[in-house]
């Protein structure tokens, strides 16, 4: 129990000093959040398939690029998931969400104005492939993720008057992305610890606007199950580049490291279906230019056979 404990120890301190680090690559785009559920691989039953609906709330204020004032993103994303466990040690996850977008202008000393978009967002589809797994009181998974971002949301909508909307209010980024990276999970009598560490890289799109490639880090907990209940603790982040714009120059007002802690409750109904929400509430911003990211929230219904 001593080993186990200093194991662990060792799991969290690492992802919290890696968390203070200085800033790396990332991109505005990107959520942060542990990929996959703590305990998607071990055990010996396969062929588990869950699907479901989340729902993801995020918003931020930054300064205006053209003109003194400031903007206010806010953002819906309604997705439709499907995690896939085929085999012991691989599982599959894919989400194609719908995009709801705001964004609010106010120029310093001028009137607010607010555009609105919504479309059908980018799909994406992860794997993780288990490498190492031990078994015994305390057991292990190291893991490697790998997946893609495919451009199936528009980059081209256009407001009322037939104008390209701003890159931040297209439903889609219009460029491929490929993330890659590793997942570790440590399971003992209390519950199961586990932290991850993913690189994405984005493409360019047609209009030659690219958003910074990231860097994802998360540690965390989940509880053993209590009447029908698990409660989670996570910390998320990411570091980011800043974005280029389409006319080449880097947009100041993007880019730079968060992080967040993410409390969380899963419940287990007694129909079969499971929901989860959390939220993720910033406690380190250092960010580019000015910018402030908000808490954003988490709610996720689901099933599983």
């Amino acid at each position: 129990m001593t080993v186990s404990r200093g194991i662990t120890a060792t799991i969290v301190v690492a992802a919290l000093a890696f968390a203070a680090a200085p800033r790396a690559d990332a991109c505005s785009q990107c959520m942060c959040g542990t990929p996959f559920p703590s305990n998607v691989l071990g055990g010996v039953v396969p062929m588990q398939f869950t699907c479901g609906l989340e729902e993801r709330y995020l918003s931020k204020d930054n300064a205006l690029d053209e003109e003194p004032g400031m903007e206010e993103e806010r953002e819906h994303r309604v997705a439709g998931f499907a995690l896939w466990r085929p085999l012991n040690r691989i599982a599959f996850l894919g989400r194609l969400p719908y995009n709801f977008k705001e964004i609010t202008e106010t120029p310093e000393g001028g009137t607010a104005t607010t555009q609105r978009s919504n479309g059908l967002g980018d799909a994406e589809l992860l794997a993780l492939a288990g490498l190492v797994h031990t078994v015994g009181r305390v057991s292990t998974t190291l893991g490697v993720v790998g997946g893609v971002i495919a451009p199936t949301g528009s980059s081209n909508a256009k407001n009322g008057a037939g104008e390209r909307l701003d890159a931040h209010l297209q439903p889609g980024t219009g460029a491929w992305s490929g993330t890659a990276g590793v997942n570790f999970a440590l399971s003992g009598a209390g519950g199961i610890w586990d932290t991850s560490l993913l690189g994405r890289v984005n493409g360019t799109n047609s209009h030659d606007y690219h958003y910074g490639n990231v860097l994802l880090y998360n540690a965390g907990f989940t509880s053993r199950v209590w009447k029908n209940i698990q409660f989670l603790a996570q910390i998320n982040g990411r570091s980011a580049k800043r974005d280029q714009r389409e006319e080449g120059t880097l947009d100041e007002n993007t880019g730079g490291t968060v992080t967040y802690a993410s409390p969380g409750v899963r419940w287990y109904t007694a129909f079969g279906l499971t929901l989860e929400g959390a939220v993720q509430v910033p406690f380190q911003q250092s960010l580019y230019g000015v910018q402030t990211e908000h808490t954003t929230g988490r709610l996720t219904l689901s099933m599983s056979r």
